[in-house]
């Protein structure tokens, strides 16, 4: 009974109801030989095969894969310095200390900085400023966290101008270049860390790539749940287009 109500509630929600009402407008279509039946059935097709987790896992394992966190983080040799990518923020929401808060891509990948800084003794630069109006200093709402947690201030470097991983990367390239420092470590999503490392390619530093915040697991169950559309499945697969898009771009641009 669990399963089937979740069954059910999957096609009584978004994606899956409109999915469902775009499959009988489609059928109405064929019924009146509309001339926008064909382009109505692919574009329902799509969505339908990007709201399940076959389709979105391979395009999220696709990016996940291509590079695999060291063993051992002692094994990366000589380290300068941990580099965190930023993922997001959110401003004027209640948090344990003020009204900014991170969200739960850019914790990930801050929680994994944390402990390789705890590990290594070598200082962590976070890079990550406000995209919007609305949006938190990703940065400094993260450096308030490393704070709070036992981090001393002067281990702490901050960006708080990059707007996006192009800017993140010019922007920790000078900053390392100031500080003489030529071996990194970098830190972020597993999806992300292709585009990443296009972004950080020719910069002049040693890069160590250390991924975090799998947003799958390694090896998928299938089940007749796979073929469910979910909203979930679908929020990957935008995620994993816009990564494959950014790459293209760093490509022929």
């Amino acid at each position: 009974m669990l399963y089937l109500q979740k069954f059910i509630a999957a096609w009584l929600l978004p994606p899956g109801c409109i999915i469902a009402v775009l499959a009988l407008l489609c059928c109405y279509c064929f019924v009146k030989r509309s001339r926008l039946r064909y382009v109505l059935t692919a574009v329902t097709l799509a969505l339908y095969l990007l709201a399940t987790l076959p389709v979105a896992g391979l395009l999220v394992q696709g990016l996940e894969r291509q590079y695999v966190p060291p063993v051992s983080v002692h094994s990366t040799g000589k380290v300068d310095a941990i580099v965190v990518l930023g993922g997001g923020a959110v401003s004027n929401v209640p948090d344990i200390s003020g009204r900014e808060a991170l969200s739960a891509i850019s914790m990930n990948r801050l929680i994994t900085g944390l402990r390789l800084q705890k590990r290594l003794d070598v200082p962590i630069i976070i890079s990550g400023g406000q995209v919007f109006a609305d949006s938190g200093t990703e940065a400094s709402v993260a450096e308030k966290v490393l704070l709070e947690l036992g981090v001393t201030a002067e281990q702490i470097f901050t960006d708080t101008e990059a707007r996006n991983t192009t800017e993140n990367a010019a922007n920790v390239a000078a900053l390392c270049r100031k500080q003489n420092w030529h071996n990194i470590v970098l830190v972020t999503s597993a999806f992300h860390m292709p585009r990443s490392m296009l972004n950080f390619a020719d910069r002049g530093l040693d890069v160590v790539p250390f991924s975090c915040d799998y947003q799958l697991s390694g090896q998928m169950q299938l089940s007749i749940f796979s073929l469910v559309p979910q909203g979930f499945a679908l929020e990957l697969s935008a995620i994993a287009l816009k990564e494959y898009l950014g790459i293209l771009a760093l490509k022929i641009l």
